[in-house]
């Protein structure tokens, strides 16, 4: 008995000895897990701190262009150019005489970069944005304006005042038509209609150095742009003062989505012009109101719509307005876009002026409509304009591009004076009607070729504008015929490249 009590206590000593070295053991197992957890958490820690940092770390994209993006911060570097090439097959009556010295330029065949651009833009904070570039593009400049090397062709900066309203001052595209709401970059022909260039480009733009507000809805299909200018970014001279000009302009879209829209416009502009009286009606300061404009392409600097003598020779204007109305329509893969402008100036009479009329007006318009083969263009209510197809099956992967052929129709006369029968006086700068025809392919969402016919008949007068031959004479080799038109045809081709 007493042996069987000595082994129970035996064993209950070896079983109290093995328990608390387990003991011992799992308490160390605990303190390593306990541990092991612990360093999880650090490292965890640490990750999402590398994970903030990471996300706060500027993120670059390269190709086409540059693009920075850090947090509400954005910045890019980009650009364009537009080279092209234009031949010229005339009638004799639109040549310039041979012997003409004065002009040099005539109708000319050649090339030229149109657009050679670069621009930057970016925003900071997600409430201020802005936009700087400059144009090398020589844009068939002439006499002093050829050794202009570059110009600055946008510099603004704007702030976000709500989701879609804007505030923007700096020299930046003025509240004026459809087209020019449309990107060169994205514009079915090589140049915009020339009744619509002939009576902005010199008077209120497209870009112009002042204050804009714009505000638009995409759900209600609405943008309204109102905007106060200057007459340009450089604009001085001694004996006048800046012209000042207001303008806006609202669009409607009823029908708005993807496959198609419906787009109603109209836009207004008057510019007060500042024409400092010296003395006697010769001596007054004169303004850059000129409405003129080149045949289709801007390789030749030739103008036969012109009016820059007789108002040079006449001064004394006072203010100028333009108006507009839009029209766009987009089914699918076909499209259509029209424009009427009308536009007036009006001027003082004083005690020694020859000419007494007070007003000169004109109006012209155009239309033009296209289809898209392999993609369909594209709207956005935001400016109110086109966007170019984008291209899915690009050339440089495998596919063929997106081709697209259009048709346009414009005429311009600047012959109509109001009051030309109480004055005595007439400013007869022509007619002009153009047929152009436009194909375009668009190898990817980046490049593309554009080829334009551009057939266009001028009267007379605007053969008068470019010759000595005044309407029914001959001059310089010359015979202007007074009771028919001089047709004008031109090729146009233009590579396309942005980034």
């Amino acid at each position: 008995m007493n042996l069987i009590n000595k082994i129970i206590t035996g064993l209950a000593l070896v079983l109290f000895t093995l328990s608390l070295s387990n003991l011992s053991r799992a308490d160390a197992h605990s303190d390593r897990l306990d541990k092991i957890e612990s360093q999880v958490q650090d490292a965890l820690i640490k990750m999402k701190g590398m994970e903030k940092k990471t996300k706060d770390m500027p993120k670059t994209k390269v190709g086409p262009g540059l693009k920075i993006k850090s947090g509400k911060n954005e910045f890019k570097l980009g650009g364009r150019i537009h080279f092209d090439v234009g031949m010229y097959n005339n009638d004799k009556g639109a040549k310039c005489e041979v012997n003409d010295t004065t002009d040099g330029s005539c109708l000319v065949s050649g090339t030229n970069f149109r657009r050679l651009r670069l621009a930057m833009s970016g925003k900071y904070d997600d409430m201020f944005y802005y936009k700087a570039s400059v144009d090398w593009g020589a844009s068939a400049k002439q006499g002093s304006d050829a050794t202009d090397n570059a110009s600055v062709d946008e510099a603004f900066l704007g702030y976000k005042l709500a989701k879609n309203t804007t505030f923007s001052i700096g020299k930046q595209k003025m509240p004026v038509a459809f087209a020019e709401s449309t990107s060169s970059n994205d514009m079915a022909f090589i140049e915009r209609a020339p009744s619509l260039d002939a009576m902005t480009d010199e008077t209120i733009g497209p870009k112009r150095m002042g204050a804009q507000l714009r505000n638009w809805d995409k759900k209600m299909g609405y943008l309204v742009e109102l905007g106060m200018h200057g007459s340009s970014d450089t604009f001085s001279t001694e004996q006048t003062n800046e012209d000042f000009g207001l303008g806006g302009r609202i669009a409607y879209a009823p029908i708005l989505s993807k496959k198609q829209v419906l787009h109603l416009g109209y836009w207004h502009n008057k510019t007060l012009v500042d024409n400092r009286r010296y003395g006697n009606a010769s001596q007054r300061g004169v303004t850059d109101l000129q409405w003129n404009y080149r045949i289709g392409l801007n390789v030749a600097d030739e103008k036969f719509l012109d009016m820059e003598d007789d108002a040079d020779d006449m001064g004394g204007w006072t203010d100028m307005v333009h108006y507009g109305a839009e029209l766009a329509y987009l089914m699918g893969p076909a499209w259509f876009q029209a424009e009427w402008i009308w536009g007036e100036f009006n001027r003082d009479v004083m005690s020694g002026d020859t000419n007494t009329f007070t007003s000169y007006k004109a109006n012209g318009g155009y239309y033009q409509f296209g289809y898209v083969v392999g993609s369909e263009r594209r709207y956005t209510i935001k400016k109110g304009g086109w966007k170019a197809p984008k291209v899915k099956n690009a050339i440089n992967k495998g596919g063929t591009g997106v081709h697209e052929i259009a048709l346009r129709r414009d005429q311009l006369s600047l012959n109509d004076l109001a009051d030309s029968a109480s004055s005595g006086f007439t400013i007869n700068e022509g007619t002009q009607k153009t047929w152009t025809l436009g194909y375009n392919w668009y190898l990817n969402n980046n490049n593309r070729i554009m080829v334009n016919y551009i057939h266009v008949d001028v009267d007379c007068e605007a053969v008068n504008n470019v010759t000595s031959a005044a309407c029914g004479e001959s001059a310089g080799g010359i015979t202007n015929d007074a009771d028919s038109y001089t047709s004008i045809k031109a090729l146009g081709i233009r590579f396309q490249t942005k980034w």
